[in-house]
């Protein structure tokens, strides 16, 4: 399977969005890279605003975020290649780990922690 096919078959038939609706979301409102080895889907937040549910309804001015919170990920090392090709660097990177556990680095220790360990999180 393809990173994006890997991403795809992560959702579920009772899921309140469909994959395809995430990504158009993202294409036009947030952050989206795709290549032969990684698919990544993410949006800039407020890190005081990923306590609660996250929603694709809600955008927030880039000037109020401080965190990339990375939507969907999927692929070799997705979360490593994000570090390499996100548009900009904000101060914290973060992501819902597999259970819905919420994931915050603050963006330079877990470029460290790549760079020594890996992508293993």
């Amino acid at each position: 399977m393809t990173p994006i096919q890997q991403a795809k078959a992560t959702y579920e038939p009772e899921d309140a969005n469909t994959f395809e609706e995430d990504l158009v979301w993202h294409l036009y409102n947030a952050y989206v890279y795709s290549d032969r080895e990684t698919f990544v889907m993410g949006r800039p937040m407020p890190r005081n605003k990923l306590n609660g549910k996250i929603k694709n309804d809600t955008l927030y001015p880039v000037e109020e975020c401080d965190t990339w919170f990375v939507w969907l990920a999927a692929g070799k090392d997705p979360l490593k290649r994000f570090l390499e090709v996100a548009p900009v660097k904000m101060e914290y990177v973060g992501w819902h780990r597999r259970g819905n556990k919420l994931k915050i680095y603050k963006w330079k220790d877990y470029e460290r922690k790549v760079d020594k360990y890996g992508n293993k999180n």
